[in-house]
C-alpha cells in the first residue's frame, strides 16, 4: 500500500509541474492581441506623415510574412531592409542575425517553417528623430506544426531613411511569454528533489544504524 501511495503522490507532481510549464504555452487568443483597445504601447512622437509611411512599411512586411512567398525573398528584403549595419534578433538566444544576407537567410526560414504571423500594425508605437524611426508592436504566430501552438509576439525596432525610403537597420523578434509559471515549475521540482535528498538521507542513517546494530548483536 506504501508503495502505491508513493507512486500516486509522484505522479501527482509530475503532472503539476507539466501543467505549470505548459500554462507559458497557452492559445493565444489573436483576435484579443489585435484589438486597438488592447494596445499595449503608447503612439509614439512620430509626425503623422512620418507614421503613415512607416505603417505603409509595416504593411509591406505583414503581407510578406502573410503571404509567405519564397520566392519573393530577395525583392521582400530589397524593399524592407537596409544594407547597411543590419542586424536581426529572433526569438531563440542563438538566432543573432548580422548582415543583409544572414537576415535574408531568416526570413526565408522563418517563411519556410515558422507559420503565420499577424502584427498589430495600426497601433503600432512610431517614435521618430530626424530620419531615424523606432517602433514596438505586437501579434502573434500560429505555427504550421499545429493550430493549436499560437503563441503572442512582440516586435520592435528602428528605421532609417534611404533614397526617401524607410527601411529596416535593426529588428527583433520575441516570444510574448509570462515565464513565471516556468519559475513556479522550477520551484515545486526543487522542493520535491529536496524532499526526496532528505528522505534518501535519513533512510541511508536508518541502515547504516541497523547494520552496525547487526554487527554488535
Amino acid at each position: 500500500m506504501k508503495d502505491i501511495l508513493t507512486i500516486v503522490l509522484r505522479i501527482v507532481f509530475l503532472s503539476l509541474i507539466l501543467f505549470l510549464v505548459t500554462r507559458m504555452f497557452k492559445r493565444a487568443d489573436g483576435e484579443r492581441i489585435l484589438s486597438p483597445a488592447t494596445a499595449a504601447y503608447s503612439m509614439g512622437d512620430a509626425p503623422d506623415s512620418v507614421r503613415q509611411a512607416i505603417i505603409g512599411q509595416l504593411n509591406r512586411f505583414q503581407d510578406g510574412y502573410s503571404k509567405r512567398d519564397t520566392s519573393q525573398v530577395g525583392a521582400f528584403m530589397e524593399s524592407l531592409y537596409s544594407s547597411e549595419n543590419l542586424l536581426i534578433l529572433g526569438t531563440s538566444p542563438g538566432e543573432v542575425f548580422i548582415g543583409f544576407d544572414r537576415a535574408a537567410s531568416l526570413v526565408r526560414s522563418d517563411w519556410e517553417s515558422w507559420g503565420d504571423c499577424r502584427f498589430m500594425i495600426d497601433s503600432a508605437s512610431i517614435s521618430s528623430a530626424g530620419n531615424v524611426v523606432w517602433f514596438a508592436t505586437k501579434g502573434y504566430v500560429e505555427f504550421d506544426l499545429s493550430k493549436l501552438l499560437v503563441l503572442p509576439l512582440r516586435l520592435s525596432g528602428v528605421m532609417v531613411k534611404e533614397d526617401q525610403v524607410w527601411k529596416f537597420r535593426q529588428q527583433q523578434f520575441q516570444f510574448d511569454i509570462d515565464f513565471s509559471w516556468s519559475l513556479l515549475a522550477i520551484l515545486v521540482l526543487s522542493v520535491w528533489i529536496l524532499l526526496s535528498l532528505v528522505k534518501l538521507v535519513i533512510g541511508s542513517l536508518k541502515a547504516i544504524k541497523a547494520r552496525r546494530s547487526a554487527k554488535t548483536s
